[in-house]
């Protein structure tokens, strides 16, 4: 109790100073030593070219199965398969479901007449004709469930390589190498490599989420090391349960035989958990910290307790990133969960708009399907954290993937309905670099950031003033807006068709051409919904990579159900 009231007391004086510093120092022109920016808000999931996921790559002629791990196996028969057909793995009402399953299996087992296939072609099988039901009517739970169930132990000596060289998307490159840059200020003068700490924290299956990025970093000449914290792992420090990681792995992140897969990781996450201070350590010896993942309310359950409170290991992240000596880089969704403001934890635009942001636990994907979905919620619902995430960003509620998944509807719904001054949501193939001392922020990548300010809502619609500024843009954040604002001066080709659809895709961000282009407004309607973009005399709009950058002009997006 003493602990986690001193923690508490700790953490608060930090963000009190944060958010103090970013307010006092905001009109400073002294330049602090160290890092210009401590905070990396990526907006993409950041899917490295890799062994098992050279779909990401432009070339494929490095591939080597003999020395790496280009396929995931399953088995389709032995004990693997009776482990995930017991009782316990399925609830009453989807054992009937189950049943299909098995059924499923031994069709596919007849088919290929072989024990052991790759994931891939398991996947390809199960979606065939015969099964496509059933594969149909599985949440997303079960589907990894029976993954995990089914997969044979990763090869040893044949890891999962990356290669960053042979990315098919270059921005992601540019996004790691300007991380780098910044951890390797926090380095200074001293003879040695910059040193990264990768945390999976935000993943489901953080051991096959980390090793590429692993890989992928050292390949650029960091020193890299795996940060095994993840919410299972903090609940067995709290609890003094680390012996029992495989069931708490179970239940807190809905990963399935990982020491059987992975026994080295597990291992060495085992003996992790049993020495409290090693997390702090780790700390102490990284310049910059990366957290992966897709998953917000994971990364606040690993940093935190469930009284939202930090852990040791948070509070020395917070501690030592204020005193201009930690970055911290955030991926796709774990990015949200920078925030000290109200945190979304999921949810569809539309959904935002029709029935408005939820405060609990986001849905699970295709909760429907297994009836898993929380009371008075469903599939699409937008679940917001009141008490926010780990508070490394004071000012602004967070969003990722943005502009490409049309989450402006959920965002601003979710900052309107706490009140929050800034809304911020980062494209895909985009970074947010921020410094949390001045307030200070520059755009990194090909795509935009979105700005909005002093949301507002009705019970069918939000509004809000709006910037938007792409890579190479930079300004600084104000208590309730942004100062300080160079566009970007650049050409590029947007290689995406354009599109006027703007719930779940780029249709805000197509249309806003038009305002570069001598037009004032846009109207856009998709079924029920209408979004309207009005700039003014006080609008400034400047052409680059292919957008249109906008300062000061305005968004309303609104559910009209009675037009139609």
């Amino acid at each position: 109790m003493k602990s986690s009231i001193r923690n508490a007391l700790i953490i608060g004086g930090v963000l009190l100073s944060l958010a103090g510093s970013m307010q006092a120092l905001a009109q400073s022109t002294e330049r602090p030593t160290g890092p210009d920016y401590q905070l990396f808000l990526i907006g993409d999931e950041l899917v490295l070219c890799g062994s098992l996921a050279w779909q990401e790559c432009f070339d494929t002629d490095w591939l080597d199965p003999e020395t790496m791990r280009t396929e995931r196996y399953v088995n389709l028969v032995g004990e693997q398969v009776k482990h995930l057909l017991d009782d316990s793995n399925w609830p009453s009402h989807r054992r009937t479901v189950r049943d299909d399953v098995k059924d499923a299996i031994a069709i596919i087992y007849e088919r290929l007449n072989i024990d052991v296939v790759t994931e891939r072609t398991f996947h390809e099988e199960f979606t065939r004709r015969v099964t496509r039901h059933l594969y149909d009517s599985l949440s997303e739970r079960e589907w990894n469930m029976i993954i995990d169930h089914l997969e044979l132990p990763a090869p040893v000596g044949k890891p999962n390589v990356a290669q960053i060289k042979m990315l098919k998307v270059r921005a992601k490159e540019e996004i790691l190498r300007a991380f780098l840059a910044e951890a390797d200020k926090v380095r200074g003068a001293e003879n040695r490599s910059t040193r990264i700490a990768v945390a999976a924290a935000g993943a489901r299956d953080p051991f096959t989420t980390v090793e590429p990025y692993l890989n992928a970093l050292e390949g650029l000449g960091a020193e890299v090391q795996w940060l095994p914290i993840d919410a299972a792992v903090n609940r067995a420090q709290r609890t003094k349960q680390c012996d029992n990681l495989v069931e708490l792995r179970e239940q807190e992140l809905h990963t399935w035989r990982r020491a059987e897969v992975f026994p080295e990781l597990h291992h060495h996450q085992v003996e992790f958990c049993k020495t409290p201070l090693a997390g702090p350590k780790m700390v102490d010896w990284a310049d910059a910290v990366l957290i992966v993942g897709e998953d917000p309310g994971l990364v606040r359950k690993a940093f935190l307790d469930p009284m939202s409170q930090p852990t040791d290991l948070m509070t020395s992240i917070a501690l030592k990133m204020r005193a201009n000596r930690l970055i911290v880089a955030a991926t796709a969704d774990a990015m949200n969960a920078m925030t000290s403001k109200a945190m979304i934890a999921g949810g569809m635009s539309a959904e935002a708009l029709r029935s408005g942001a939820v405060a609990g636990e986001a849905p699970s994907a295709n909760c429907d399907r297994d009836e898993s979905c929380p009371r008075s919620m469903n599939v699409d619902s937008t679940a917001y954290h009141p008490l926010g995430g780990l508070g490394l960003l004071p000012l602004a509620t967070l969003d990722s993937r943005f502009s490409d998944l049309g989450r402006h509807g959920r965002l601003l719904r979710v900052a309107a309905a706490n009140k929050v001054p800034l809304a911020v949501g980062v494209d895909r193939r985009t970074a947010l670099a921020v410094n949390v001392l001045t307030g200070r922020f520059k755009v990194v990548g090909e795509r935009g950031v979105f700005i909005g300010e002093a949301a507002q809502e009705t019970d069918q619609a939000v509004a809000a003033t709006f910037h938007y500024l792409v890579g190479g843009s930079q300004g600084r954040f104000t208590t309730d807006s942004i100062a300080d604002v160079q566009f970007a001066e650049h050409d590029g080709v947007v290689a995406e068709a354009p599109t006027t659809r703007f719930l779940n895709n780029r249709g805000m961000v197509d249309s806003m051409r038009l305002l570069c282009q001598g037009r004032d407004s846009v109207n856009l309607i998709e079924n029920e919904f209408r979004l309207l973009v009005v700039a003014d005399d006080n609008s400034q709009r400047q052409k680059a990579g292919g957008e249109c950058q906008v300062t000061n002009a305005r968004v309303g997006l609104s559910w009209q159900p009675e037009r139609w």
